[in-house]
Order: structure tokens, then sequence, then C-alpha cells
């Protein structure tokens, strides 16, 4: 029986069910829709000319998924920035979505500060800490997670959220339809993907099993850019292991070369290919001229496709596979998917005196 088939395994290494917050990720994301779109947002934020979402982690991999949408769509421009600073540009007509789960994130505070002296646009995105405290005091458009768990936990709240302040001041066309549409099918993958069903029918399980003691690379392209950032952190942070991200067609101009040497990698590398039939007819020829190039190699590489009507179904379906084989490869590398001991010993350097 394989390990990731013992309920046992789960309750000693999982001790605080980071899974049971995985599987109520579809939950978490229809509720989060619904106090986006009951949240006051100031009407002058309508008339904005760019937008910029601040945050570091998993709070930022929100504006990632939104701008993937955005460029499908004749919208603002949405930039992400993680850093203590902002563009110089920021200005009155830019509205910044300052979003940190915690509130004391360094970078996004001051950044938070920065957008105050340049006269942004504003909506603070944050569960409490400084963050709310200094957006009270000031009178800025203050949006509270309820939501308890790990930042890379609160999607709906990084990501859905705004994404239906954005659909409500209409600089994304509206969004229920493909909201409710990827609600239920991330709540038929989480019974399909649960560590209930045993691994010769569970997809996850059989995609962490085949990256274990390997070196993954992910691709992506367009709205899939993100996912792919998104496989890479989770990677990083629930299974505790190098991973990296490629995102296509920029990929053909670069990385493919690349898989020439060393050729020691060809056996530890596993490459996964995130792609969507809605994407472009061009990249999706991009994608079979990688994976030909990738078989030459002798590279194991498998690709993964979306499901669903809308780009917002094929992001979140391919998305919700990596959170949860990421979880399966924690459980097979004998670790515990929540902590990550590493990140918060630099937030603890960071914060002593240098």
């Amino acid at each position: 029986m394989s390990v990731l088939d013992q309920p046992e395994v789960y309750q000693r290494l999982d001790p605080s069910r980071l899974v049971d917050r995985i599987a109520s990720l579809p939950d978490q994301c229809w509720q989060a829709w619904r106090e986006g779109l009951a949240f006051e947002v100031p009407p002058q934020y309508s008339r904005v000319e760019a937008i910029v979402l601040a945050g570091m982690g998993g709070s930022a991999i929100g504006g990632d998924l939104l701008a993937g949408l955005a460029a499908l769509e004749e919208a603002p421009p949405i930039v992400v920035s993680r850093d203590y600073s902002l563009p110089r540009w920021v200005g009155p007509t830019t509205l910044v979505l300052v979003s940190s789960y915690s509130g004391d994130t360094p970078e996004t505070l001051s950044a938070y500060r920065q957008a105050r002296q340049q006269g942004a646009c504003m909506v603070a995105i944050t569960s409490g800490g400084a963050l709310a405290q200094e957006a009270m005091r000031e009178r800025v458009a203050l949006f509270q997670v309820s939501y308890r768990g790990e930042p890379r936990s609160a999607l709906g709240y990084s990501f859905v959220a705004p994404l239906a302040f954005l659909c409500k001041l209409g600089h994304l066309s509206g969004k229920e339809k493909d909201v409710e549409e990827s609600v239920a099918l991330l709540r038929d993958l989480a019974s399909a993907f649960a560590p209930s069903v045993p691994q010769a029918q569970n997809l996850a399980k059989t995609l962490a099993i085949s990256l274990q003691g390997r070196l993954p690379v992910i691709y992506g392209a367009g709205f899939l850019g993100a996912v792919a950032r998104r496989w890479k952190t989770q990677l990083n942070e629930n299974s505790k292991v190098w991973a990296f991200h490629e995102e296509l067609p920029e990929a053909c101009h670069n990385a493919v070369q690349g898989y020439a040497l060393p050729a020691t990698l060809h056996q530890q590398a596993s490459v996964l290919l995130l792609h969507s039939t809605l994407l472009d007819g061009r990249v999706s020829r991009q994608y079979d001229a990688v994976q030909d190039i990738l078989e030459q190699a002798g590279i194991p590489h498998r690709r993964l496709d979306g499901v669903g009507r809308t780009p917002l179904a094929h992001l979140f379906t391919t998305l919700y596979l990596g959170d949860y084989a990421s979880y399966y490869l924690a459980i097979l590398n004998n670790a515990d998917p929540s902590p990550v001991p590493a990140i918060e010993d630099v937030k603890q350097r960071l914060a002593s005196p240098p």
C-alpha cells in the first residue's frame, strides 16, 4: 500500500490539518466573492488608469492571477509590486491594493506608506496587524479578512475578493457565472484529490510520487503563467523542495537551449506543463515543440490541461491540482506541510537591529 493511502501518516505529519484548509478552498472562494461584492469600494476608484497590488508571498500571488485575467480584457493594467517601494509613477490615478494577510509584512507596510505619500487611491486587505490599524486611523478603505490559516491558504481573499472589487468597479467584466462554475469544479476536485481516494485513482497523489526526489520545473503560458508560479511557491512552502517555473512563449527563446547541460539533471528534473485549450493556438504549438525537445533530451515531462468553460475555471483547476500535489509531496518527504521555519527565521533576523 502506498504511504499516501495510510490514514495514520496524515495524523502524524499534518497535526494542524492543512489538508482540511486545502479542501475548504471552494467554500472560501465563494465566501470571499460574496464579501468582496458587498464591500463598499469608493466609487471614484472606477476612474483609475492603472492598478498595483502590493504584497509578498501568498498575499501577492492573487495579484499575479488578477493580472493574467485582466490581460484578456480591455482593463487597466495590473502590476504586482513585491518590494519596499512602489513605482514612482503611482499617483492619484492609480489604485493600490495593499495586501498583507498578517498586516505586519515590512515590505508591504512600506509600500502602503509610500502609496499614501504619492496620493494613490487605496484599499488595504488584511486580517489585522499594523496595516489594519494604520488604515483605520487614516480612513483608508479596509477589507478585513476573516479567514484563519496560512497566508498561502487564503487565496480566496488574496485573489477572489479583489476580483470582486474590480468587477464591481467595472474594471473587469462580470464574473459571477465564472466564479460559480469554478467553485463547482473545485468542489468536484476536492473529492477526487482527497486523502481517502487511493493513489491509483488520485492524480494529485500520482503527480506527487512522480516529483519525489526530483527538481520540479513548472511551465505555464498567458493566464496560466501565474499558476505556474503558484505551483512553484506551493512546492517550496508545502513540500520544502527546490522548484522553478517558466513561462511560454518566452521559454522558447532561452530555456529550451539549456536542456542539454548538465546531463546529470536529465533524470533529476521533472517538468510539468500547465496548458489550456483556451490559449492562443500558436502558443499551444509551442507546448508541442517544448515537449518534443524534452523527449529528445530524455527529461520526464507531463502536460496538464485545465477544465471548464472559462479562463477562470482553467486557472483554478490547474492551480488546485498543484495545491494538493504539493501537500502529498510533503507527506512523501516526511515533512509537516504547514510550518515554514526558514521563512520565519528570515523574518526574525530582519526584525532584529542590524
